[in-house]
């Protein structure tokens, strides 16, 4: 039972940052298409994936189920790399190496220089490997970031509200779409607590309207 949960437990944390890593990836590779190919904003840009054609010039909030999957699957490599190779990052970045030629040897549109092994790579191939290992690194500090309960304290009553790692993530995205919304940086704390603040007002004014035509 115990052997069980803790296997729950690493492949939920896998789960987390494989979507953490995949989904701002996804959308770093757009940003920059984008940038580089400004004609194609809003066009569809479809490619095979799983046996389905789909688009893959959307965001990851809106891109298809198969494409994320697709794009998820160098994430559980590179997490597998520094499984393995925890304090190697040569020897996890060779690994990611290892894993891409596996996936890629029969794409006949990726270069054939690509496929040598990782020491025989250019230092600017070596760089990309070594990004994935970096930035899945990255995921799994965030992960485990929002894996903490979260206590954020209001301006008003100085009550203690707690919020799970999901719910936290929820305040996140929209303190950020509120923070592009205005041109300024938005804290989650401090939205947090301007919500329960007018959530409180709002409880109250409820409640003293009630009283008075109970009166």
């Amino acid at each position: 039972m115990a052997s069980r949960k803790r296997s729950a437990k690493v492949d939920a944390v896998r789960e987390a940052a494989a979507e953490y890593f995949a989904a701002r990836s996804h959308d770093a590779w757009r940003r920059a298409f984008l940038k580089a190919n400004p004609g194609e904003k809003g066009k569809p840009r479809m490619r095979m994936r799983a046996g389905v054609m789909v688009d893959v010039n959307q965001p990851w909030s809106r891109l298809h189920p198969k494409a994320k999957a697709d794009n998820k699957i160098a994430a559980y490599d590179a997490y597998d790399a520094v499984v393995k190779f925890p304090h190697d990052r040569e020897s996890a970045a060779a690994y990611v190496h290892e894993r891409w030629v596996a996936r890629n040897r029969k794409d006949p549109n990726q270069p054939k220089a690509l496929f040598k092994p990782y020491a025989r790579l250019p230092e600017a191939e070596k760089d990309k490997d070594r990004a994935h290992v970096d930035q899945i690194k990255k995921a799994l500090a965030a992960v485990r970031r929002q894996k903490t309960a979260r206590k954020v304290k209001p301006v008003a009553g100085g009550q203690t509200v707690q919020l799970d790692a999901k719910t936290w993530r929820r305040v996140e995205r929209a303190a950020r779409d509120l923070s592009k919304a205005v041109g300024r940086e938005v804290r989650p704390e401090a939205l947090l607590s301007a919500a329960v603040e007018a959530f409180a007002v709002v409880c109250k004014a409820v409640a003293d309207e009630t009283r008075a035509k109970k009166a």
